[in-house]
């Protein structure tokens, strides 16, 4: 996508050129996620990292918040997710009952350091941004989007914990951290999503659904260091589309849509599994793919949730065509209730047209598999599929544009900022 009317928009990015490379850097601090392996201390049926922790933390906190149907603050809801997964990238897994203790007794001691590591970061990407994780890591008083992300974290804790139970219930004070989680999940019930959902009723599959995706390895023909699910490469695209819409200026509910479009882009695949690229474009599935995927989100996925959730949620899926065909990477706003898609142009820029960037959660969507790439590469792990993928994947980036900002540059920073930590 060439700059063209997208630089008339968006005139912000010719004013960025030293933003990739921060980006960048933020981009692999969040794969940093990838490498903490939580419940150390614990038999573990399955791989568990804090990257899955935060990806699936976020689409309970979603859920949470549109059941809720309140006056949500979404921009502050979403920084608060992307700012606890930077604060968890930097103090690594510190057991939970030790963490809540530090926080208790010495919270600003811990705040200002997660501050200080990322300060030079942030604040090349934004400073306005990083005004905002000081005020939300420093401030007193608990705000309604506050509570929706904690009770988020301890269901999310709790779905990990029920699976960890039942191959260490003969361990010593497995039943006080049951009791423990327990009682403080209660201590949100207010919130309606929060007690449906702990009590196992029909939202709760949904969350059982997406967690899912946790066992689903990317890369499957090679093996990856560090390993990552669907969920968490769908939280490293969900943040990333944020943050490029944040910077480029767009309105609100543009923002909050691309970043739950690129946190819901790969759901369907919870019931297909993730199918290569090569084989699907090789065997030539694809259209079959889509249309069995379509019929899975309709019969499988919606029926979970409330209809004001299945409507939006439909939406963020992808542009449904008149032939009801979706589309998860079509610019698209929406009309008269009915999604429509914008070719060749950036979507609008009203938070009354619920604007979304298809096209840029695409191009976050390949940067992420690239980074995945290089990591693996940069671990010493050859493979045919890494080199075809690299070569593929960067003659795309170098080709695509939005708004003036450059993926092919973003991935030039990308390989800058591997060699400097693997060198």
């Amino acid at each position: 996508m060439r700059a063209g009317k997208l630089r008339e928009v968006f005139p912000i990015f010719d004013k960025i050129s030293g933003v990739k490379e921060s980006l960048a850097e933020l981009v692999l601090l969040l794969y940093d996620l990838a490498y903490i392996e939580r419940w150390n201390d614990h038999p573990k049926p399955f791989h568990i990292t804090e990257l899955d922790k935060q990806a699936h933390k976020a689409a309970i906190a979603y859920l949470i918040a549109k059941i809720e149907n309140r006056d949500i603050n979404w921009q502050r809801l979403i920084e608060g997710l992307i700012f606890e997964s930077l604060q968890r990238a930097i103090l690594t897994d510190i057991k939970p009952s030790v963490f809540h203790r530090l926080l208790k007794e010495a919270g600003n001691n811990i705040h200002a350091f997660v501050l200080r590591r990322t300060r030079g970061t942030i604040e090349a990407i934004d400073p306005d941004l990083f005004s905002r994780m000081e005020k939300h890591f420093l401030k007193t008083g608990e705000t309604l989007e506050d509570r929706i992300i904690r009770s988020a974290h301890f269901l999310a804790t709790y779905w990990e914990f029920q699976l960890i139970y039942s191959v260490g219930i003969r361990f010593y004070g497995i039943e006080n951290i049951k009791r423990e989680i327990e009682d403080t999940i209660e201590d949100y019930f207010d919130l309606r999503a929060v007690e449906r959902i702990f009590l196992r009723k029909k939202t709760f599959n949904f969350i059982d659904l997406v967690g899912q995706l946790r066992f689903q390895k990317r890369w499957i023909q090679s093996p990856r260091v560090p390993t990552t699910s669907v969920l968490g490469h769908m939280f490293i695209v969900a943040c990333l589309s944020y943050l490029l819409s944040h910077i480029s200026g767009a309105c609100t509910e543009r923002r909050r849509l691309n970043f739950f479009t690129g946190l819901f882009h790969d759901l369907p695949e919870v019931t297909t599994r993730d199918i290569i690229s090569p084989v699907k474009h090789g065997a030539g599935i694809d259209e079959a793919l889509r249309k069995l995927e379509q019929e899975q989100i309709e019969s499988v996925i919606l029926p979970l949730l409330p209809p004001n959730v299945q409507w939006e949620l439909r939406y963020v899926l992808g542009y449904i065509d008149e032939e009801g065909r979706y589309d998860e990477f079509a610019n698209r706003v929406m009309k008269n209730g009915r999604s429509k898609r914008v070719e060749g142009e950036t979507p609008s820029n009203l938070d009354s047209d619920m604007p979304i960037d298809g096209q840029l959660v695409k191009m976050c969507d390949v940067t992420a598999a690239y980074v995945e790439a290089q990591l693996s590469m940069a671990h010493g792990l050859r493979s045919k599929h890494f080199r075809d993928g690299i070569r593929n994947m960067r003659k795309k980036l170098g080709e695509w544009e939005y708004g003036g900002f450059s993926f092919g540059e973003f991935a030039q920073a990308i390989e800058q900022k591997i060699e400097e930590v693997f060198s």
